[in-house]
């Protein structure tokens, strides 16, 4: 199977008409060929449904297994814009309890789990690229996603919850080292002065009182602070019939919480493009926008301290870090009173970030 689908794989590379196809011609002179290699019966329509009804809408194939639906395929032509397309394929997919999913232009294939949790984008757990990536590689993942084999045992959905799950890891992991690296740096603790008290004895022969580390790391907090690392793509917005109300309003997957230290370069660039400061009311306006799809979780609507939003508490406190903390915004006793202003510091931490960054109007 897999070889016969590397010389597949192959053909497509060398076909020049490709980009002439329509959304007909894709599905015959790709899709099929591809779900046929895999193992399933094309020519059966209990099998391989074509133009699947969901709801007065059609999915493009359901393959289905005694007479369940297993996976949906939406297909494209090749010159088309994915991006414009997943939402209702997902939407689809979810409602009907559908744990797999692929959105494809024939040349690039998006793999869904559309029943996780997260946002539509963090749950498109895999892309293949038909020109860009080796072809044994390219059929692995087909093979292991999407052969009917795999797909009636069950280790389709186990592989593709084995790479789903490896993101999310990775993507926790690397936000949160520079969380606790800045908490060990602003909350020390004795085991790290009494590490520096050693060094500082080794090096020099005297051995410092604590107080005085302890004074050089407030003195120092600037320069031994740092900023997470940003998935630097814009959150996509969804409707309000998106949102999960049954979801309990005191769990939040890590998967859709924003910390604060990811708040502040939103804040520094928005400032910036209002001239260097802005009210406190515009700042919550514009970062909401920006990650309107995560703030819809109600978590982020329960009242916290003072009977304020969490999300605008959350805000508002990445606010007071990048005060107190990183000296990128004016304390209020200097810009005024629901002024947020930013320093020559924050001016040039924008620049050092522009680039990656890309907020409407900047």
């Amino acid at each position: 199977m897999k070889e016969i689908l590397v010389k597949f794989i192959e053909s497509i590379r060398l076909n020049t008409k490709i980009n002439t196809y329509d959304e007909a011609s894709t599905k015959q002179a790709i899709i099929l060929p591809i779900i046929q290699i895999l193992g399933w019966n094309v020519f059966d329509v209990d099998e391989v449904t074509p133009e699947y009804t969901v709801e007065n809408k059609r999915v493009d194939y359901s393959l289905r297994v005694n007479n369940t639906n297993e996976f949906f395929i939406e297909v494209k032509k090749p010159t088309k814009d994915l991006e414009k397309h997943q939402d209702q394929l997902l939407d689809y997919s979810f409602r009907q309890g559908v744990e797999l999913a692929a959105l494809t232009n024939g040349i690039t294939w998006w793999l869904y789990l559309p029943t996780q949790k997260g946002s539509w984008h963090e749950r498109k757990f895999y892309t293949i690229d038909l020109y860009q990536q080796d072809s044994e590689d390219i059929s692995n993942i087909f093979v292991n996603l999407l052969s009917k084999q795999n797909i009636v045992n069950g280790d389709a959905v186990k592989n593709a919850l084995m790479i789903y799950r490896g993101r999310r890891k990775s993507k926790i992991i690397n936000s949160t080292i520079p969380e606790a690296w800045n908490k060990i740096i602003l909350e020390p603790d004795s085991l790290l002065i009494d590490l520096i008290l050693e060094v500082v004895e080794k090096l020099c022969g005297y051995k410092p009182e604590p107080e005085k580390v302890i004074e050089f790391l407030k003195s120092n907090t600037n320069q031994l602070t740092v900023f997470p690392t940003i998935d630097i793509e814009k959150p996509k917005e969804i409707k309000p019939k998106d949102i999960d109300k049954s979801k309990p309003s005191n769990l939040c997957s890590p998967s859709t919480k924003v910390s604060q230290d990811e708040l502040i370069p939103y804040i520094v660039a928005l400032l910036f493009q209002f001239g260097g400061k802005a009210t406190k009311m515009q700042v919550d306006e514009e970062i909401y926008k920006i990650f309107k799809e995560q703030f819809s979780d109600s978590w982020y609507h329960e009242l916290v301290s003072h009977g304020v939003e969490r999300w605008k508490h959350n805000i508002a406190w990445a606010k007071e870090r990048a005060v107190q903390y990183h000296n990128l915004i004016k304390p209020a006793s200097k810009s005024g009173r629901g002024i947020w202003e930013l320093t020559e510091k924050g001016k040039e931490y924008y620049h050092q970030i522009k680039s990656k960054i890309e907020i409407k109007g900047g």
